[in-house]
């Protein structure tokens, strides 16, 4: 008798242990994927200014106005195109622009502003990889470290996965 109570609790600890770790994976929260070099200085305490955290009080416009240095005025209605295109907040499409332009900066083109970068992320009536500006993004930097150059890795990077907007609606 107590074997078999013993061989139930174990079995019943093993349920409970792979129903959490299957529920565990359920949760999904807003990307906070942070770049290597913000996340090193998160960590040592020197939180960047590049990166909108979800506790800041500045709203996503204003932030990539300041950053980029950019009129809000010609940022505002791309990024309200980008939300509705997107399925990240707000929030998150700004952190990407911002840290996409900073990266296609440190390779040496200071020519490349966020206007043209949301422009170019909302263009035509196709949103790529199902709605995901971070699988865009990464699609992007992976074409660039395959040799593509800005416009070839930013046009395949939007072509690669589209799917129709109202498409099955």
């Amino acid at each position: 008798m107590e074997r078999l109570a013993i061989s139930l609790s174990r079995g019943g600890l093993s349920l409970a242990l792979a129903a959490m770790l299957a529920l565990s994976g359920c949760y999904e929260e807003e990307d906070e994927t942070l770049p290597a070099s913000t996340q090193e200085q998160e960590e040592s305490g020197a939180v960047p200014d590049t990166w909108l955290d979800v506790e800041d009080k500045e709203p996503p416009l204003a932030f990539i106005a300041r950053v980029t240095g950019e009129e809000a005025a010609e940022l505002s209605p791309l990024l309200q195109q980008a939300a509705r295109r997107y399925r990240e907040s707000p929030r998150m499409i700004a952190n990407r622009v911002v840290q996409l332009q900073a990266e296609i900066r440190q390779r040496g083109d200071a020519s490349i502003s966020a206007v043209s970068l949301l422009q170019a992320l909302t263009a035509g009536d196709r949103t790529p990889h199902g709605g995901s500006l971070g699988a865009v993004v990464q699609y992007y930097r992976v074409s660039r470290l395959q040799g593509a150059d800005h416009a070839h890795a930013l046009a395949a990077a939007m072509e690669d996965g589209t799917i129709a907007e109202g498409a099955g609606e």
